[in-house]
């Protein structure tokens, strides 16, 4: 048997997707007790990974170069049946046979599939990653390598089930160049922004403390007041000036009535306000970040209260540099439209192994 007539055998094919389906099954199953070695994969260009980590580590990395033979195989079983189907069209035309529409999508969703893998060959073997890219609500960051274009997170909304499952982590991003807006995009976990040959992920959210808020009330008024932790001061209408002092991670208090820490573990946190007049200290004291208005202060005739924190969001965002994603969708798209052409086409259905008469 020759080698060409091995690699157009249907059943090959169906051999070495057997073998596909078994391998990554093997695969699915290492993933859970060498979560370590694996879980780093996504961390860089696929090839990188695999010839490093992953030649370093065949104990648990082995089935993705077997997977990666195997796909080998299987391209070139697909090229092979593809191209000797064409020329068997082509000798037919010339035969003046017509050549029926099926036949033609069949070979198109081949083709769609081989333009797929080398789309994947492409972006696995070139490319960059860039992680950890953490942007504030109204703050925005540099696209990589493009000194002219960044990107600012307007919004992030996160909502979660009774049972504290994610449903939604949804990025409200702008496409900035020279500060103008040049595109809004809503980023989801499925659905990155493509701009410039880079995916633009978002990975993960949080918020962070940013300032205390406090309402100063007397002689019929009453004042909302932010002091931000970065900046640690913040000065009223009243010309009074509110400082912070030290933090305390669980308070506590001694016989003595001193201030204390009755652990390293944030329990009970408390954080200590000055309050100036101009330079004169007039009073200070303290107030518990978890329960607040439990403690207040008075001076002047004023009632001091501390009301809660305000929290700012970020995202966490991913950029990867991926040449190939525009060969992998073009792949997709000719794959997609030819089996719906191939599926909704009048006509007797297509054997796939011919019949022994």
């Amino acid at each position: 048997m020759s080698v060409w007539r091995f690699f157009t055998s249907t059943r090959l094919a169906v051999v070495l997707t057997l073998l596909i389906a078994i391998d990554v099954l093997a695969g699915t199953i290492l993933l859970s007790s060498s979560s370590k070695v694996l879980g780093t994969i996504d961390l860089e260009i696929f090839f990188y990974w695999l010839f490093s980590t992953g030649l370093n580590n065949l104990g648990a990395s082995w089935w993705i170069f077997l997977l990666l033979a195997l796909l080998v195989l299987f391209a070139l079983n697909t090229i092979v049946c593809t191209v000797d189907s064409i020329s068997a069209m082509f000798r037919a035309r010339r035969g003046s046979a017509r050549t029926k529409p099926r036949r033609i999508l069949s070979q198109a969703i081949h083709l769609g599939f081989i333009i797929g893998l080398l789309g994947h060959l492409v972006s696995s073997s070139a490319g960059s990653r860039t992680m950890n890219n953490r942007i504030f609500e109204g703050g925005s960051i540099p696209l990589p390598q493009n000194s002219e274009m960044s990107l600012r997170l307007n919004k992030m909304d996160v909502a979660f089930t009774n049972n504290g499952e994610m449903l939604r982590m949804d990025a409200y991003l702008s496409l900035l160049r020279d500060k103008k807006v040049v595109r809004d995009k809503v980023v989801r976990l499925n659905e990155p922004l493509l701009v410039q040959g880079n995916a633009v992920y978002i990975v993960h959210h949080g918020e962070v403390p940013e300032s205390m808020r406090f309402e100063l009330s007397g002689n019929g008024d009453q004042e909302i007041i932010k002091i931000k932790f970065h900046e640690k001061s913040a000065t009223s209408n009243r010309g009074y000036t509110l400082k912070l002092g030290r933090l305390i991670s669980d308070f506590a208090r001694d016989n003595k009535g001193e201030v204390y820490s009755a652990s390293k573990r944030f329990r009970n946190p408390a954080q200590e306000i000055k309050i100036y007049k101009g330079e004169k200290l007039l009073v200070s004291g303290w107030f518990l970040l978890m329960d607040p208005s439990k403690l207040s202060l008075a001076f002047d005739g004023l009632k001091l209260v501390f009301s809660g924190i305000a929290y700012k969001a970020y995202g966490v965002l991913t950029i990867n540099k991926d040449p190939g994603i525009i060969i992998v969708l073009s792949g997709a798209l000719i794959f997609i439209f030819s089996l719906i052409g191939l599926l909704f086409m009048k006509g007797e259905a297509m054997e796939l192994v011919r019949r022994q008469t």
